[in-house]
Order: structure tokens, then C-alpha cells, then sequence
């Protein structure tokens, strides 16, 4: 009997979904995950069912990310490095890494033949992290989705603090200053590169081939290129690079259930 995967990766500002059959992806979803991740994955689950017309005895349910443990109803929980590991990989085969900056931490993972082999993450503090850029953005009021179109990267003003609260101290000491916005945010972006940069060279990588940056931020081409500029590294990233923890969760779970999903 065929099955169908629903991977959700439950992260502390949204949680993501995707629907995968044996021949591949079928559907994604991305809302906010809210107070309660539970109830966010169960409407991710209802919506995706709805719209793919998908019947509960057909599905298996994986979970991974921050509120994977409150997700009771999936068969399967897995770890986020494992999921964005082979969730990146699925989506670009040729890769030799992963940079993955949610929420409430930042992790880089060293990919050799196609499988994980080293990780660091940084989970301490929010230095690097999508909390450390969302408290910039509302200090600066500037969107966080229109970052790119925003920042001026010619034009960066250093930002030294990596504590988010001294950080946001030091902004608006320099909007009191009259500084620009535009390059305050420049700052703020080479701040967060300077942290996955101390990540990143504690692990082998190699010139020859590209690491892959998933999740929400890489969605800011713009934020990605000033941390392959800081790593000296190509950084890619793709389209559906949003769901490499959800699409992980699906392979994982299609692999411990003897099925298999076709590739990209």
C-alpha cells in the first residue's frame, strides 16, 4: 500500500509543513506557529488533508523541530540536524553543507557523501539567531521580509554588541547618532554572518562545493551573501529551502517505514 508523508517542522516563530508521496513532493505549508505548537501543527495537518483530499489511514506523520516534542499525534520525532541534513540534501544532492539560522538558534552541518557527519550549533544565547534580526528589524522598524530592499550593504555600520540586548542598546544609540538605517541593518546582517562564520570554521569545509542555507532567513538573498562572503564559501540556496526540516522528517519517516520517496 502506498503511503503519504506529512513532515512538520515545528519552529518557535513558524511552523512548516510539506506533503510527500513515493513520487515526490505534493504540497507545502508555512504558518506562525503561536503560543501553542501543538495546535499549530494540528491546523497545518487539517489544512493539508483538506487540501490534498488525503485520508487519515494513508498518512504518517513526522515531526522535528523546536515544539516536535508537544506534536503527540506523529508517529515519528526526529532531530532538526537530521531532518535539515537530508532535507537539504534531497533538495540540492551536491552539497558538502547546511546553515540553518531559526528562532532560537543557529546550526551549521558538515554533509560528506551525501550524509551528515558534523554539526555546531548555537543555542546559548541569540547572537546569530532569527530573534537576535527580528529584534533589529523592530528596532529600526524596518519589515523583516523587506530586508533586502531595505539595507544598504555599501554602507555598513559596525555592530559589536552579540548580546541581543546590548545589541539593541548599541542601534539606538546609533539612530540617537543620526546614523542611516539602511546601514545600521548592513551592520546587523555582518553581525549575524560574523557568528555562523565562528560556527563554520570549526568544521572541514572545502572550495569545490556549495552549502546549502535553509530555513526562513534564506528566503534574504541578501543576508546570504554577506555570509558567503564571511565564510568564503558559495551559499546557495532554492526555492523550497523553507521546508528542508519537513521534507528531512518525511524521508526519515518514509525510510524507518520501508518506503522510499523519489528524489528532486
Amino acid at each position: 500500500m502506498k503511503k503519504i508523508f506529512v513532515g512538520i517542522d515545528s519552529g518557535s516563530t513558524q511552523c512548516k509543513a510539506v506533503v510527500m508521496s513515493e513520487e515526490g513532493l505534493l504540497d507545502t505549508l508555512a504558518v506562525k506557529t503561536g503560543w501553542n505548537p501543538k495546535t499549530s501543527a494540528e491546523e497545518s495537518l487539517a489544512v493539508l488533508k483538506e487540501r490534498n483530499a488525503l485520508d487519515s489511514r494513508e498518512i504518517l506523520v513526522a515531526a522535528t523541530g523546536y515544539g516536535r516534542e508537544a506534536i503527540d499525534f506523529a508517529e515519528y520525532t526526529m532531530t532538526e540536524i537530521t531532518c535539515h541534513a537530508y532535507g537539504g540534501i534531497y533538495l540540492m544532492p551536491d552539497i558538502q553543507g547546511i546553515i540553518d539560522i531559526g528562532g532560537q538558534d543557529s546550526k551549521v552541518i558538515q554533509i560528506q557523501a551525501g550524509k551528515p557527519v558534523n554539526f555546531l550549533m548555537n543555542d546559548k544565547c541569540a547572537a546569530g539567531t532569527g530573534r537576535f534580526l527580528k529584534m533589529a528589524c523592530d528596532t529600526l522598524e524596518i519589515p523583516l521580509d523587506q530586508i533586502d530592499e531595505f539595507t544598504d550593504p555599501h554602507q555598513a555600520v559596525s555592530i559589536n554588541s552579540m548580546c541581543t540586548v546590548f545589541a539593541e542598546s548599541e542601534i539606538i544609540g546609533l539612530l540617537a547618532m543620526q546614523k542611516e538605517r539602511a546601514q545600521i541593518m548592513a551592520g546587523v546582517l555582518q553581525s549575524i554572518a560574523r557568528k555562523i562564520q565562528q560556527q563554520a570554521g570549526k568544521l572541514e569545509f572545502t572550495a569545490d562545493k556549495p552549502i546549502l542555507m535553509t530555513g526562513g532567513l534564506s528566503q534574504s538573498g541578501l543576508l546570504m551573501d554577506t555570509i558567503a562572503q564571511h565564510i568564503g564559501y558559495e551559499v546557495k540556496s532554492c526555492s523550497q529551502a523553507l521546508y528542508a526540516g519537513a521534507i528531512g522528517a518525511c524521508l526519515c519517516a518514509a525510510q524507518k517505514s520501508n518506503h522510499s520517496i523519489r528524489g528532486v
